[in-house]
């Protein structure tokens, strides 16, 4: 998330054909997918273990401490907001960039000038989980 938010974004604004920027661009978000689902599924598979030794899971959650809800709901916001991107927003884009701009209607222009923002956001979730990590530790 780092690196495309600070390296690759930076890298592509200084192209001067930005049709080949795009491509570079998702071409390398394609490949990082793997390994950030990936690493959502090691979250969430480690996180559900982990979560037995913090909690009574059979508990109501209400019962629990405030850093873990915390870190369930940024995890379930971040799986939901990144799904959105990769399986909706992103494509669509795509799509949309291909037309000229007079082309677009004013919600299309809307959803091409969100979508970078929406990738944005799932870095701030996941910097926002690491953060609840910090806190689940001192508990």
């Amino acid at each position: 998330m780092l690196f495309l938010s600070l390296v690759a974004v930076p890298v592509i604004k200084q192209d001067v054909d930005p049709l080949s920027a795009q491509r570079w661009f998702v071409g390398l978000a394609r490949r990082f997918r793997t390994f950030v689902w990936g690493a959502l599924s090691i979250l969430v598979g480690t996180g559900v273990l982990l979560l037995s030794r913090l909690v009574e899971v059979s508990s109501s959650p209400m019962t629990w401490p405030a850093p873990i809800i915390g870190k369930l709901v940024l995890v379930l916001t971040l799986i939901g907001i990144s799904l959105l991107h990769d399986k909706v927003i992103g494509p669509k884009v795509r799509i949309l960039k291909q037309k000229s701009s007079e082309e677009l209607t004013d919600g299309e222009r809307w959803l091409i000038r969100i979508s970078p923002i929406i990738g944005r956001m799932t870095l701030l979730l996941g910097l926002g989980v690491l953060l609840m990590a910090v806190f689940i530790a001192r508990i």
